[in-house]
């Protein structure tokens, strides 16, 4: 039976209906017609082609084998190509210029036919892209190109931006500038400019160097091997600003006036005018330099205000003339101009010569010296003449009048303005001292071509001077003179003098004294007094030497000398001193006696019994109290007054140290003195006496064996043992002190009171305060004592540590963002000390999480500070509890007064709890979509989008609640419509895994989905807090038809396509700009079929929520070469789309293909599936067992470790449980049209179609809604089937939301079904799968 039913197959299946080009055809025969090959679409074609060039083959494929045919149609395809027919070599005809389709994407397309000779002719269009070359240069826009720039610009501004464009592509068309050329040149780095053309200023620009620029610009290409460029001027006008001073019209300004000129007479006019060119503000001028003048400030005119003297004024006179801008009526004191204005005066003739000395001294005498006997022609005297007006009016004549004037001559007659003049000896006779000693005579001065003959004289004085004729004289010939030999040193003894009849220098006398060695070292004479003088006492000595001789000598200017003799005698004198016999004496006394206790005598050389050699004595120092006297003439001394040791200077020792003199009666009197050394001796009548009668001192009570007070004692005794002392302590000591000797200064002995090294101080058990009676003793005959007390106050001594109070460290909250220098808490420690002074510091910060583990000290070091005298914990910084959730603080007290060498201290720890406080909103951390599509087919409760969302807050400021605010419906062609949530949506709130908040967002059973439209729902994320914080995020819900979806099938796997989403998305847009695009659903090609790759589902949506119709786009992509491109340039294979399949181009061939598909379907549906499964149903067990014996293996779960029990089907995760055909059903290499493949071996499952998808498959799991209205590739009329499938997948829905690898085993059972259903639309595959046998069947 069954092999009739395979011929009863094999007879209907006859007829087969291929698809070429998406247009069905209908063919009784096995010819099949020609399809062109997949590359076939596009080419390119570089517009560099000469005639003649090949530039691509039309190609083909035919299963037949029949001979092709290629041709090209189309208007551009005649005009620029022509083709072999047999090869399909496509020829250039005439070349592509790319520019003329720059416009439409650089490509144009053509209609590419083939032709089998059998079938119908087979078109195609194919797209032909125009490869660009560099063949354009690059063309500036806008010309001209000027513009206008403040010369005050800013550097770097960008001041023009020029545009040139080359239509070539790429590099050819990209455009680079460069400014070749500035005019005017000479600052090359002025301009600047980028590679977008922009022009900066690089430099200042100075509108008074330049008014206009001119750049030279260069557009170039990046084209290959040789680019291309073209050039433009841009004219830059400088705008002038007022930055310049004032310009004057002349560089400089020269005048002449009379000095006779009137007052307010004007000179002359200076004119300026504004620097800035373009502004021309009105100038003011002033003027400096000279009180003569004035300037007017409108005009420049200056004039004269005094009279003008051209002698009294410097020649020529210099004005400063200041010109300023007025801007806007005041004066800018920052833009002046100064010129220089000279006036010369000119002269009148209004001054007559004058004489001036060498000195430059104006004088009309003039006195002069000659020797007598001078020789013609010597100068003997100089002289200025001068006339201080010019020209004619300054020239004059000189010349000499007088008696006198004969004997001289000048060196010149005329003078021009002025001259020096010499006066010589002409008559040298004259010169005769003898007969006169001066001569007188005039020099006349008159002017010679002037009106006034104005004139000068002046008298000249002619001294005449003598020669040396003459020798000195004495008024005596010898001289006698006596002199005291005591005389001093320079004693003037006489003078003696001479005469010299000449005169000047030949009268002048020196003098100069002659003889002996022993006369001139001890006398001399005053050269020019000649005055006789002692110059060295030593040497006057009567005893010795009585006379001296000695030669005077007198010598004049001439050098004519004279010589006189002088006799000296020496006269006696007191010289002698009274000598002592002794060089000093010594005496001894007990202080408070009276007595003789020395004599001193001494003699005197001089004779005797003359008042020169009587002697008187005398105490002249050390008794100013008159203790002592001595006799005048006996020289005993006596004490007259008691004498007391302790009163006398401690460092004579007690030794009197007295200074006798001896001296005598002579005139004047001598004296000579000597020393007498008294010695006093000490007597014991002094008591010790302290230096206080009462001393405190107070003593820590940890003083141990120191010294805790020094005490002493004076005894004004001087000696020793008088003055040597004794201590002790009398009373009070109570056994806890001892004393002890000590030396002090000047070795003055003391006691020092000492703790006894025995017993210890007690500052708490007492006593707190002892007094010591103190006694001292001296070691003098009959000893004397002294007495003094001593207060002692025992003091505290600061020796405990601090000890901070536990109860302060106990563990306190600190609210986040607490306010700054706001109190957290006081830490608090105590000392037992009575003087202690604690300070508290944070030594330690660590930062905590909630699970008390440490986190980076930085993120809380600065969050808390404390008062270092108080101890008080305050807020330093922003705290944050999300950061941080603790804080421990290591606290450390510190006493300052301590007495060890380290400062006592204690540290503690205390720990900071961060309490929340409701800073932050929540936040959405994802959402799957937020456009959801969903089909007309939904269930009540079907969860369609969720949101997931987290707050760094804890407690209830971190509890989410989500809520719908707002529902918004747009139906097509209807305005939009509110929506309470109630009718048509519902969200549910959860905490997921993540501990994130999510929420559901559901469908209301009672939504009427049947009107198709958007909706825009609007969902809220509010936390607890108070006041709570929200957010919102939009979603929109699309409800479509299944059917309007459109495929794009990719060569390149799911995730490479994954991440090319948006950019494919983005080009999708482009076909639609209006209308949003939508991606449903992306997933591997069905296995066991000829697609391969992934496959992804879009969908286009308009405003108002309809679909667009997936041919329309279709149409589209194709037409839109550019799109095509890019899509295909990412891996595109196939744009594919049910509407598609239902749109035939032929009505008549439509109903051939259903007509006979009708029959087909009939037989197909009967016996190809019903017969086989009641078959299977029969045979089930007996072929399971067959097959496993002879060509199946045992396939283990284990085998695969993704493969879970799958619910609905018969595969099982127990071992051994289910034998499966020949390999796994995961297998990758599966396929369709594989000879191994069978209808049997395709499922095993209960669900009788499905396909379980394998590893690969994992990425590609889906929520509910994600893959029910898939869009299948065939013609499917029976709708109970679709919405039985759909019925089934609805029951499902709800394992799928935990049970993903069932979503996939749903999802690929899907997507089989419909491959399946495809791939039998090709009957052949039946008859060509070799492993089908009848028993199958």
């Amino acid at each position: 039976m069954l092999t009739q039913q395979m011929r009863t197959l094999h007879c209907l299946y006859a007829v087969c209906i291929i698809f070429i080009q998406e247009k069905p055809a209908l063919i009784w025969s096995q010819n099949m017609s020609p399809t062109f090959k997949a590359n076939m679409t596009v080419v390119r074609v570089t517009e560099a082609a000469p005639r003649g060039t090949s530039v691509f083959r039309i190609s083909a494929d035919d299963k037949d084998g029949d001979p092709l045919l290629y041709g090209l149609e189309g208007e551009l395809a005649s005009r620029y190509f022509m083709v072999n027919s047999s090869s399909g070599d496509v020829i250039v005809k005439e070349a592509v210029d790319r520019e003329v389709f720059a416009n439409s994407n650089d490509h144009f397309g053509v209609i590419i036919t083939v032709d089998d000779g059998i079938n119908a002719l087979v078109k195609k269009t194919l797209h032909i892209y125009i490869e660009d070359i560099n063949d354009n240069s690059p063309a500036f826009k806008g010309l001209p190109y000027q513009v206008e720039v403040a010369e005050n610009e800013n550097v770097r501004t960008e001041i023009f931006r020029v545009f040139a464009r080359d239509i070539d592509r790429g590099n050819n068309g990209s455009v680079t500038y460069e400014i070749l050329e500035l005019l005017p040149s000479g600052n090359n780095d002025l301009f600047e400019i980028s590679k977008n053309g922009s022009i900066y200023l690089e430099g200042q620009l100075d509108f008074s160097i330049s008014t206009i620029y001119q750049l030279l610009v260069k557009a170039e290409d990046q084209g290959e091997p040789e680019t291309q460029y073209s050039t433009a001027r841009l004219i830059i006008h400088v705008i002038d600003i007022p930055n310049k001073p004032p310009e004057y019209l002349n560089s400089f300004y020269y005048v002449r006036v009379p000095e006779n000129l009137p007052v307010n007479t004007s000179i002359i006019t200076v004119t300026a005018i504004d620097g800035d060119r373009g502004i021309n503000n009105p100038v003011t001028y002033s003027i400096t330099g000279m009180k003569a003048f004035t300037v007017d400030q409108v005009t420049g005119t200056i004039s004269s205000v005094s009279l003008l003297d051209r002698e009294e004024m410097r020649e020529p006179i210099t004005i400063d003339i200041t010109a300023f801008e007025l801007v806007e009526g005041v004066k800018d004191l920052s833009a002046s101009t100064t010129t220089a204005v000279t006036v010369l005066i000119l002269d009148i003739n209004d001054n007559k010569p004058v004489f001036y000395s060498v000195h430059g001294v104006a004088t009309d005498t003039f006195h002069v010296s000659v020797p007598e006997e001078t020789a013609n022609g010597v100068p003997i005297l100089q002289l200025f003449v001068q006339d201080l007006d010019q020209g004619y009016n300054g020239t004059f004549e000189v010349f000499l009048t007088g008696a006198n004037s004969t004997a001289f001559n000048l060196n010149q007659n005329f003078v021009y303005n002025e001259g020096i003049l010499t006066l010589h000896v002409a008559n040298s006779e004259t010169l005769d001292f003898e007969k006169s000693h001066l001569l007188q005579f005039q020099i006349c001065a008159v002017e010679l071509e002037t009106q006034e003959l104005f004139s000068s004289v002046a008298i000249v004085h002619v001294d005449i001077t003598d020669r040396n004729d003459n020798s000195p004289k004495f008024d005596q010939d010898y001289f006698l003179l006596e002199v005291s030999e005591d005389s001093p040193n320079g004693y003037n003894v006489t003078c003696i003098t001479a005469t010299d009849a000449d005169s000047s220098n030949f009268r002048r006398i020196t003098y100069q004294l002659l003889g002996s060695d022993s006369v001139l070292r001890t006398f001399d004479v005053h050269p020019h007094l000649g005055t006789f003088f002692v110059k060295n006492k030593t040497f006057l000595d009567r005893e010795k030497r009585q006379q001296f001789f000695a030669t005077l000598q007198a010598r004049d200017g001439g050098g004519l000398a004279t010589n006189v003799q002088i006799e000296v005698s020496i006269s006696d004198a007191n010289d002698e001193v009274p000598i002592f016999q002794r060089n000093s004496y010594a005496g001894f006394i007990k202080e408070n006696v009276i007595k003789d206790i020395a004599q001193v005598q001494a003699f005197d050389r001089d004779q005797e019994g003359s008042p020169n050699s009587n002697i008187v004595y005398s105490i002249i120092k050390g008794d100013p109290a008159k203790h002592f006297t001595i006799n005048s003439s006996t020289g005993i001394i006596s004490v007259v007054k008691p004498l007391d040791r302790e009163s006398m200077d401690g460092s004579l020792n007690g030794i009197i140290n007295l200074t006798v003199q001896a001296r005598d009666c002579g005139n004047p009197a001598r004296s000579s003195t000597a020393q007498v050394a008294i010695k006093v001796e000490d007597v014991n009548d002094n008591e010790p006496v302290f230096n206080q009668s009462t001393i405190f001192v107070a003593v820590t009570e940890d003083q141990l064996d120191q010294c805790i007070v020094s005490i002493w004692a004076l005894d004004n005794d001087v000696t020793d043992p008088n003055r040597l002392l004794i201590y002790r302590i009398e009373d009070g000591a109570r056994g806890q002190f001892i004393i002890s000797s000590e030396k002090r200064e000047l070795h003055q002995p003391a006691a020092c009171i000492r703790v006894n090294p025995e017993s210890r101080l007690d500052y708490d058990g007492g006593p707190r305060k002892y007094r010591l009676t103190v006694a001292a003793s001296d070691f003098g005959f009959n000893p004397n004592t002294g007495y003094t007390t001593v207060e002692v106050d025992i003091l505290d001594v600061n020796d405990e540590a601090p000890v901070l109070i536990g109860s302060s460290l106990s563990n306190v909250f600190a609210r986040e963002n607490g306010r700054i220098n706001a109190t957290v808490t006081a830490i608090q420690a105590f000392d037992p000390d009575t003087d202690a002074e604690l300070h508290f510091f944070i030594r330690g910060t660590e930062c905590l999480n909630e699970d008390d583990e440490r986190l980076s000290s930085s993120l809380c070091k600065t969050w808390f500070q404390v008062m270092e005298q108080s101890g008080v914990l305050l807020y330093s910084g922003s705290v944050d509890r999300e950061s941080v959730q603790a804080v421990r603080l290591r606290v450390q007290v510190v006493d300052y007064n301590t007495v060890f060498s380290s400062n006592m201290s204690e540290e503690g720890h205390i720990k900071i709890f961060i309490v929340d406080e409701n800073d932050n909103p929540p936040e959405f951390t994802r959402m799957e979509n937020k456009s959801v599509v969903l089909s007309e087919f939904i269930i009540d409760g079907l969860e369609i989008a969720v949101f997931e969302a987290t707050d760094h807050d804890v407690g209830k400021n971190g509890i989410i609640t989500f809520s719908i605010v707002e529902v918004v419906f747009s139906a097509a062609d209807a305005p939009p419509k509110n929506k309470t949530a109630a009718e048509s949506f519902y969200i549910q709130t959860s905490l997921n895994s993540k501990h994130f908040w999510q929420g559901s967002l559901r469908i209301r059973n009672h939504l009427d989905f049947t009107l198709k439209g958007g909706w825009k729902v609007k969902v809220a994320a509010t936390d607890g807090g108070s006041p709570n914080k929200t957010v919102h995020r939009l979603l929109e819900v699309f409800v479509v038809d299944g059917n309007s979806k459109l495929q794009l099938i990719f060569d390149s796997p799911p995730g490479s396509v994954l991440l090319n989403e948006k950019k494919i998305l983005s080009v999708l847009e482009a076909v639609e700009p209006e209308n949003t695009v939508i991606v449903s659903k992306i997933s591997p090609a069905i296995k066991n079929t000829s697609l391969k790759g992934t496959v992804m589902d879009v969908y286009f949506i308009c405003g108002n929520g309809s679909t667009v119709d997936p041919g329309v786009v279709r149409g589209q992509i194709e037409q839109n070469v550019s799109v095509l491109s890019k899509l295909i340039d990412m891996g595109l294979v196939t744009v594919d789309s049910i509407s598609s399949h239902l749109q035939p181009d032929s009505k008549n061939v439509l109903y051939g293909v259903i007509f006979i598909l009708a029959a087909a379907n009939i037989i197909s549906v009967t016996l190809a599936a019903f017969v086989p499964i009641c078959i299977r149903q029969s045979y089930r067990h007996k072929l399971k067992a067959a097959s496993a014996m002879t060509a199946t293996v045992m396939t283990s779960v284990k085998s695969n470790p993704m493969i879970a029990d799958v619910p609905g089907t018969n595969m099982h995760t127990l071992e051994g449980s289910n034998p499966i055909w020949n390999k796994t059903l995961l297998s990758e290499t599966s396929s369709y049209f594989n000879e191994e493949s069978c209808l049997d071996k395709k499922s095993l499952n209960s669900l009788d179609d499905n396909v379980v998808a394998d590893e690969k498959d994992y990425f590609n799991i889906r929520k509910p809604g994600q893959y029910k209205d898939q869009s299948w590739h065939v013609n499917i009329t029976n709708k109970d089937i679709l919405k039985g499938a759909q019925e089934r997948d609805v029951k499902n829905s709800q394992q799928m939301l935990s049970q993903d690898f069932l979503s996939v085993a749903l999802a690929a059972h899907e997507e089989h079904k419909f491959m399946e259903k495809l791939e039998c639309r090709k009957i052949g595959c039946l008859f060509s799968n070799k492993s089908l046998k009848c028993t199958d069947l």
